[in-house]
């Protein structure tokens, strides 16, 4: 706790720097034994006596190698990021880079040199002052940082030059005539209290005789546009930069005083009346005119030669901005520019000839002044520091003096001798908040730093009138550093967060090493022998006493009980108490008797002890002792044995106070939900162990003691809560480690109940640790009744009865907190058992309470009383035979739910079904089915009972093998239907299943079997408006932006799209797109055949239990409030998804989808567009049928397409306004064509035009003549062509050309058959009559 000078920075090469500055000395390393450090920090407290530390003594030989650093012009930014070193014309910029030596040097980081140079422009010119300015960033997601930082450069020329971190020059202007003295700057810092003015921001550049202000705000937009400019430069290669305009500034004439060397800027000041009236009265004289408010007035100090010290006030708004340079430079430009022109055009001039220079315009300064000042003449003052809070100024002067200012007053109130060449520094810090003493007000304190280079001694000074606090031993030529300005650019809202300066105070040694300093805030309070100061010290030795302790001892507990009885203040004793508290390895009997002898050290001060703090300390430590000693009973006493319990029925009847069949009831929902509980996982959050005895330290953590000392205070129950900084698992181990006897099923609870009657803590919150205990965990049993029962008995019993009694018809706040609970437990079973024995307690202390009124009272008054206890007795226990009601539903569906993955395991509760609507129970069953995958045959084992009807559902043999899970699913669904019939009833069951699929296949849309599952559990609903709502809500909901996107993207290529368009566009796989468009398919359909069913408008009810349900409406409800659709829309877009459908399913080509429909009216090009895809259609799902294209895997389905396709065809057909008989002459021409004679006989006999169909078929017929003539039996073929006629022959050789025919080879008996068919539908005495019957005898020889 004691002042340190800590190492913060280093450099990487500083002699790299010196020799580059002054190439005269020598490049020889600094020797490393000369960085002494000491602290001036003493262990004895006897005295505080002010003692000469001794010099350092440095052979003349080091003195001119390290006397360089305090010849050069040195900044180092309050960001620590950028050091600016300078010496004549010389330059190095040093930022942080990552040190390469790692942690063997100790640094992670080092200033490495950036950029080192000359920065001279003109003839002479030389470095004056230099400043390392960091700007603050715009950017939101700024981390505190500097967005950049500038170096400020002044030139003995007047110049004033603003560079980036690497060199880069940004702005050049020309204030002044004389050399630049001195860069001060003023940044923004938050008002210090209530009705505090904010300093604005500015630059001031001291001149020998003139002081220029630059504001802030403007200063940081110029610095941003001109850094902007010059990366926009160097990013696109041009090296031509604009000109910037010159910076508005403000220039005062500083006069009567001799010499300024020094100044600094304490910003805007108000005077208060009596102020302002004497300053009045002494300039203006006996004639002075008053203003009625004071006028502000911005306040600079200076330093140098007589006066000493002066101080003039510039007031605000007496003169504007000098902004005559911009009109100057404007004016400059369109001269030349018409110069230019002008020699252009009457011939003269010369572009060779040299521009003559005109040297920047100096504008005049505005006097300013002496208000008063410190007269002394033989007396020059070097330097002045202002304080950060603006209160004092520190000066050295050339006697060596230091003296303080008082910048209010304007007196000096101290003065410091024997300093010469001194350089100060300031050192603010803020009171830390100790536990149990928030005030509202942070106390600040100022330390002056003092830093003598002759004696190489380091001072911290109290300001204005305190003691030495500190002082150290350091190299003799270092340098101190002290910026006095933060970041620029930051304001009111951008400040929070940020960190303004890195520090406040630092030393650079010769060698390279920064180091700043720690200074505790103890070290401000005036009293050099410090109760507090001692007190901390204490406690800091009483810390470090238990860190190097590992087991308790006598020794170690008589040295802890002296430390704190040693301390005076009580806050601080409370501190050392709380630190033995909290050790691990500390024992109850010792933590006890360290709270006895500070309890009874206390009492015994007199009159000390009436002070408040240590009354509060008094009962902090007899409220630990409380807990202690419940903490040895609960720990040591193990459980005693009892006589073994009686039955579960017996149990059930003597605790809960019911009947046999209820106790039957009782036990049947637990037996049925222990069958699952028994598989489940205990839980699925990432939990820590909770050891089953606390140690004495995590028991006392878990608790927080309010203080109080008001003399009518009940100790019964001090104001002890758990603390709010423990976790949520902390506190049920808390809960574990008090009532752990009351899961136990056998043993005895005498010694915890009688631990709960004494003990301070209040029941209140006793029963919420034993709830939150008892709801932890599922392993709850009917054998743990007894203990539970006994327990909360106990907790009723020391309970205000004004909290368990309720006064007319209100609920009791006890019993109401207590459902609550149970209601909002995902843990089902403790639950279900907590509510049971509430509400037998319940009922036994409204029983209670009547048998124990007064036999005297006034029998009207005691009969009201009596009625009104009734009353709140049956609302109690009315709520609770409700909540126990709803948790053995709740149990039943819980039961159901365990069927799933134990990953996707729904966690319901009754506070969840009641805030989820009406529609809860069936989305969380719903859910459950859908995730498992179940087909609706898997549902029920082979119908679906309802109120009035039996529905039979799918007999697919897929789904006809059910597991034993399954099956045992099914008997559990019935008896949850049995119990909810409402909630689960058919028709709202399959829209939730079919809802949850459709979700499922949304988030994965890969999954498409699922949108197939939501299309079968659809169709299952028997009510017409619910499905065409539900369906309407699918297609509007997930199904209409897929749909629309496929369309368009298969009219954009005209084919099936390949895998990436698809995924980009539609988000589907290519592989999945045909059975996706066939569910389209099935969806659109379900609303077409749902429009024209008329039903009666469903009604939902909901059972008894759960008519308090509140929430969002169900599916269902949303579902029959749906509009009713556009039939003829709904056929459109059914013709359009059919199409879809047979591009996708067979790979058809060259299919533009969108041009098949009319926009205005249908031409014979669209029919006949249509006509021909149509076609297409047909062909490709005969061919799919052809038995060298078919693997006996899928012989069925691709029965079933060749079968449906053709019907679509002809539904298509007959919507588009096409042939209806053209098509079908289509199939059968492409059925006989693939060998398919028997579904031909078929289709044949619907065509109606018995003649064409008869043409084609002889067509058909001659080629299988010609193949089986001319190419497989060629010599028998050549007999038999030989006894027909030359035409017969002629003809079947032109028939003979292959690929006509998909299945040319066919046995005689079928194209005898053929042949017959032709005959029969041709007419007599036609030519193609005449060559059927040519073939008809053709193929009778051939048989």
């Amino acid at each position: 706790m004691s002042c340190q000078l800590n190492v913060f920075a280093d450099f990487h090469d500083i002699t790299t720097v010196r020799n580059f500055l002054f190439p005269e000395l020598k490049s020889e390393p600094p020797d490393a034994n000369e960085n002494l450090e000491n602290e001036g920090w003493d262990e004895d407290w006897g005295s505080w006596e002010e003692e000469e530390i001794p010099e350092n003594r440095e052979t003349p030989e080091l003195d001119d190698k390290h006397q360089w650093l305090q010849e050069c012009v040195f900044s180092l930014s309050p960001a620590n990021d950028i050091v600016a070193i300078a010496h004549n014309d010389k330059c190095a910029l040093l930022s942080q880079r990552f040190n390469n030596e790692g942690s063997n040097s100790g640094m992670e980081t080092k200033f490495k040199t950036v950029w080192k140079g000359s920065l001279q422009q003109e003839e002479g010119e030389q470095i004056m002052a230099v400043m390392c300015l960091p700007l603050a960033s715009q950017k939101r997601s700024m981390q505190g940082g500097p967005d950049w930082t500038c170096v400020i450069v002044g030139f003995s020329t007047g110049y004033i030059r603003f560079y980036t971190e690497t060199g880069t020059l940004l702005l050049s202007q020309l204030l002044h005539s004389e050399p630049v003295q001195r860069l001060k700057c003023r940044t923004y810092e938050p008002p210090r209290y209530l009705g505090d003015t904010e300093q604005h921001e500015e630059l001031l550049i001291l001149f020998k005789r003139a002081l220029v202000t630059i504001d802030g705000f403007s200063l940081f937009q110029s610095l941003r546009a001109c850094r902007n400019q010059v990366a926009r430069a160097t990013a696109s290669g041009s090296e031509s930069v604009l000109q910037p305009p010159p910076l508005a500034y403000k220039k005062w004439a500083l006069q009567e005083q001799e010499k300024i060397l020094d100044l600094c800027s304490c910003g805007v000041k108000t005077p208060n009346p009596f102020d302002h009236m004497k300053t009045a009265a002494m300039l203006g004289g006996a004639s002075a005119t008053i203003r009625s408010t004071p006028p502000a007035a911005g306040l600079f100090i200076t330093s140098g030669v007589g006066p000493y010290m002066g101080l003039f006030y510039a007031v605000e708004g007496s003169t504007q901005p000098i902004l005559s340079d911009v009109a100057y430079a404007v004016a400059h430009k369109l001269k030349s520019a018409i110069m230019s022109a002008a020699s252009g055009w009457l011939g003269f001039g010369s572009k060779h000839k040299e521009e003559e220079k005109q040297k920047p315009k100096i504008e005049t300064a505005t006097p300013l002044p002496l208000r008063f000042g410190l007269p002394d003449k033989r007396r020059q003052g070097d330097s002045i520091y202002l304080s950060p809070n603006n209160s004092y100024v520190a000066t050295t002067d050339s006697f060596g003096r230091v003296i303080l200012v008082d910048v209010e007053r304007g007196t000096a109130v101290r003065m410091w001798k024997g300093y010469r060449d001194a350089q100060l520094g300031w050192v603010q810090v803020k009171e830390d908040t100790h536990h149990g003493n928030r005030d509202d007000k942070e106390r600040i304190a100022q330390f002056l730093i003092i830093y003598a280079p002759r004696r190489g001694i380091l001072e911290v000074w109290t300001a204005a009138s305190g003691p030495r606090v500190a002082a150290f031993n350091v190299p003799k030529h270092c340098r101190l550093i002290s910026p006095g300005h933060g970041m620029m650019g930051l304001n009111n809202v951008t400040c929070k967060g940020v960190k303004c300066k890195m520090f406040q105070c630092a030393v650079i040694e010769p060698s390279g090493v920064v180091k700043s300093l720690d200074i505790p805030f103890h070290l401000a309070l005036s009293d050099k022998n410090s109760k507090r100061a001692r007190d901390l010290h204490l406690l800091k030795k009483l810390k470090q006493l238990l860190k190097e302790s590992r087991d308790e001892s006598v020794e170690l507990q008589s040295a802890v009980i002296q430390l704190l009885q040693d301390t005076r203040i009580s806050h601080v004793t409370q501190q050392g108490v709380e630190r033995v508290l909290s050790t691990k390895y500390v024992s109850s009997q010792f933590m006890q008797q360290v709270l006895e002898s500070c309890s009874t050290h206390i009492t015994n001060r007199g009159q000390d002890s009436q002070d408040i703090h240590s009354k509060l300390l008094v009962g902090f430590c007899q409220t630990q002792m409380d807990l202690l000693q419940m903490y040895d009973q609960i720990t040591q006493d193990c459980t005693q044995s009892a006589a073994p319990h009686p039955g579960i029925t017996e149990i059930l009847m003597e605790n809960l106070h019911i009947s046999n069949p209820e106790s039957t009831h009782i036990m049947n929902q637990m037996n049925t939900d222990s069958a699952q509980s028994d598989t489940e996982c205990v839980d699925k959050r990432v939990r820590f162990d909770i050891p089953n005895i606390f140690h004495p330290s995590d028991f006392l953590s878990c608790f927080q003691f309010q203080p109080h000392v008001s003399a009518q205070e009940s100790t019964r129950h001090r104001l002890i809560t758990v603390s709010d900084s423990i976790s949520l698992d902390k506190k049920v181990g808390l809960g574990k480690f008090l009532f752990s006897q009351c899961t136990m099923q056998e043993g005895s609870t005498d010694t915890l109940c009688n631990v709960i009657q004494n003990c301070n803590i209040s029941p209140t919150l006793l029963v919420d640790l034993l709830v939150l205990y008892w709801l932890s965990s599922e392993q709850r049993t009917l054998q743990m009744i007894p203990n539970l029962h006994r327990i909360l008995k106990v907790l009723v019993s020391i309970t205000d009865k004004s909290n368990v009694l309720a006064k007319s018809t209100d609920c009791a706040l006890w019993w109401k907190k207590l459902r609550y609970s149970c209601s909002h437990s995902t843990n089902i079973r403790p639950a279900y058992i907590l509510a049971l024995v509430c509400r037998s307690l319940c009922v036994e202390v409204i029983e209670n309470r009547s048998k124990g009124k007064d036999p005297d009272a006034d029998t009207e008054a005691s009969e009201e009383m009596s009625s009104e206890r009734r009353e709140s007795c049956s609302q109690d226990t009315e709520d609770w035979s409700l909540l126990v009601k709803q948790l053995e539903d709740i149990l039943s569906l819980k039961n159901l739910l365990s069927h799933g993955r134990v990953d996707h395991i729904a966690e319901v509760s009754v506070s969840k079904i009641l805030e989820g609507g009406r529609g809860s129970i069936s989305e969380a069953v719903a859910y459950l089915i859908a995730d498992m995958e179940l087909h609706p045959g898997d549902l029920y084992a082979t119908s679906m009972m309802d109120s009035t009807e039996k529905m039979e559902i799918g007999t697919d043999p897929e789904h006809t093998t059910q597991s034993a899970a399954v099956r045992k699913l099914q008997v559990d669904l019935v008896q949850l239907q049995k119990k909810l019939p409402h909630s689960l009833e058919n028709d709202v069951l399959l829209c939730n299943c079919c809802w949850e699929n459709s979700i499922i296949w949304f988030k994965d849309l890969d999954k498409v079997h699922h949108l197939g599952f939501a299309m079968e559990y659809l169709k299952l609903v028997t009510n017409a408006i619910l499905r065409h709502g539900v369906a309407s809500m699918l297609w509007h909901r997930f199904v209409m932006k897929k749909f629309q996107a496929l369309a368009q993207l298969m009219e954009k290529v005209g084919k099936v799209p390949k895998d990436r368009l698809c995924r980009k566009e539609v988000g589907i796989g290519e592989s999945f797109m045909p059975d996706f468009a066939g569910y389209m398919l099935d969806l659109i359909q379900v609303l077409r055949e749902a429009n024209c069913e008329m039903n009666e408008v469903p009604v939902f009810n909901i059972e008894p239990v759960w008519q308090m349900v509140r929430g969002p409406s169900s599916l269902v409800e949303q579902a029959v409030e749906q509009k009713m659709t556009n039939y003829g829309l709904l056929t459109h877009h059914y013709n359009l998804a059919v199409i879809m459908c047979a591009v996708l399913t067979f790979g058809m080509k060259s299919a533009k989808i969108l041009s098949l429909f009319d926009s205005k009216n249908v031409d014979s090009a669209l029919s006949s567009n249509r006509k021909e895809f149509l076609s297409r259609i047909i062909t490709c799902a005969v061919s799919t049928t052809d038995s060298f294209q078919t693997s006996p895997t899928s012989i069925s389905k691709k029965n079933a397409a060749a079968t449906k396709w053709p019907t679509r065809v002809l539904e298509l057909a007959k919507e588009f306004g096409l042939d209806l008989d053209f098509f079908k002459r289509q199939h059968v021409i492409e059925l006989y064509s693939g060998g398919h004679d028997k579904k031909a006989e078929e289709v044949l006999l619907t065509v109606n035009d018995r003649e064409f169909m008869g043409s084609q078929l002889l067509l058909l017929a001659g080629r299988r003549v010609a193949h089986y003539l001319l190419e497989s039996h060629k010599m028998e073929g050549v007999e038999l062509l030989s006894n027909v006629s030359p035409a017969l022959t002629t003809w079947l050789r032109s028939l003979q050309e292959p690929g006509h025919l998909r299945q040319p080879v066919a046995d005689v008996p079928s194209i005898a058959m053929l042949i017959h068919h032709v005959a029969n539908y041709l007419p007599e005495g036609t030519p193609e009559y005449e060559l059927a019957i040519s073939l008809v005898d053709l193929v009778q020889s051939m048989s």
